[in-house]
């Protein structure tokens, strides 16, 4: 009995662990979003993405060769790796690209629909089980989705579908992720993100390349050292509490959001976005929810 006790304290504190990593996580992503906001008036996205990757596909290649040497590329998905690497650099890059023409809260505010999209797409794609509960709130999500867009008003902005194809590819992207896991380990699928990543901007990259000053090399490196620093903190809280706890934490990026948005470029989310927003998340949290009812009763 004692044994258990302990057991189940531990797994308590773990997951309160985790729950204040999540919340280190969002600031340090919602930090890096509002300095790629500012870098991208000046640099081309594509090169702050390039440098991104080099960032990243270093310290991965460091601690692969550490962790398999000469196994390092051993995978038993090779284009379903290679896919996915090639969604997700194609992803930031439009999320890059939205954060020059969009105010912060704007972007995250459709960027919460992520979650209702993956669920979407993982039946077609990975053939699980979504019930009517979980099908409405998609539905109800949708329409959040739409109160923000506007479509057919006037104040309708078109800039706004950018981000929205984004979280689609995006949504793409975790889907296959969640099939690689059947053949690849963390570590593996990992270093092809940001190989594929590293590669694919590398082809890209020099054709936009502005010469930076000191300045931008700084604040380039910094969005690369943010990035890489989030998914280690992600990484640890996931290894301390259980992802349908810390799932529902990621739309702490759209108070973030605010905040930065206001802070530094004075600007605040009108009240259809406030509501569409509201809508989103609502539906996301119940998504997460009723995912993890269903995981204990099976």
């Amino acid at each position: 009995m004692t044994n258990d006790r302990f057991g189940a304290r531990e797994d308590a504190e773990g997951t309160r662990a985790g729950i204040g990593i999540m919340f280190a996580v969002t600031f340090t992503f919602s930090v890096m979003d509002a300095l790629t906001k500012m870098t991208v008036q000046i640099y081309p996205a594509p090169q702050i993405l390039w440098i991104r990757y080099m960032v990243f596909a270093g310290v991965t290649l460091v601690h692969g060769l550490r962790r398999r040497g000469r196994y390092l590329f051993v995978t038993r998905a090779l284009v379903l790796q290679l896919s996915r690497g090639f969604l997700l650099s194609g992803e930031i890059l439009i999320f890059i690209f939205a954060f020059r023409h969009l105010p912060l809260a704007d972007v995250q505010a459709i960027a919460a629909a992520g979650p209702l999209i993956t669920t979407a797409l993982s039946v077609p794609l990975l053939r699980e089980q979504v019930g009517i509960r979980r099908w409405s709130a998609i539905g109800v999500g949708a329409i959040g989705v739409i109160i923000i867009i506007r479509p057919g008003f006037a104040d309708f902005d078109p800039m706004l579908l950018v981000p929205l194809f984004g979280i689609a590819l995006y949504a793409v992207y975790q889907v296959l992720t969640r099939r690689a896991a059947r053949y690849d380990d963390a570590s593996t699928t990992v270093l092809y993100t940001g190989v594929t990543g590293l590669f694919s901007m590398t082809c890209v990259g020099p054709f936009f390349w502005v010469t930076p000053d000191w300045t931008g090399l700084a604040m380039m490196t910094a969005i690369g050292v943010l990035g890489m620093t989030g998914h280690g903190l992600l990484i640890k809280a996931l290894s301390l509490a259980p992802a349908s706890v810390l799932q529902p934490l990621n739309y702490l990026m759209l108070p973030w959001a605010v905040l930065w948005g206001y802070l530094i470029y004075d600007d605040l989310p009108d009240l259809a976005t406030v509501i569409g927003a509201t809508i989103v998340v609502a539906s996301g949290i119940y998504t997460f929810h009723r995912e993890r009812v269903v995981r204990q009763a099976s």
